[in-house]
């Protein structure tokens, strides 16, 4: 389990998840233009209407992150960009995968660094 400073995914999210709920309403979604893993279910979404419910359901529901990068894997996803300061999902990946490319973005630098890459 990962150590977390605040009560993310758990029913103690509750009342931001109700928020969401009211906000997504007025949000107007679109098929994605490729398919998109979702934590909440290790599913991909290719609909539309699949969209915010995914959203709504993983403020308090658990990160199935092994399963939905198992997925991505088994889809023949073979880079994986870790957007945001840090490495934490990057050494993640090296316990699920070692074989599979990983690059972190957090700055400019890296950004050149991770498009010279791929």
């Amino acid at each position: 389990m990962l150590q977390v400073s605040a009560p993310f995914h758990c029913a103690l999210m509750q009342p931001a998840q109700l928020s969401l709920t009211s906000t997504l309403e007025a949000v107007t979604f679109n098929d994605p233009a490729f398919p998109v893993a979702a934590n909440v279910d290790a599913s991909l979404l290719t609909r539309r209407a699949e969209v915010p419910d995914c959203l709504i359901r993983q403020v308090t529901g658990s990160v199935r992150w092994v399963e939905c990068i198992q997925l991505l894997i088994a889809e023949g996803a073979t880079h994986f960009i870790e957007v945001g300061p840090g490495k934490v999902l990057s050494g993640l990946m090296r316990q699920i995968d070692r074989n599979q490319e990983t690059s972190n973005v957090e700055d400019s630098a890296s950004l050149e660094k991770t498009l010279t890459a791929l």
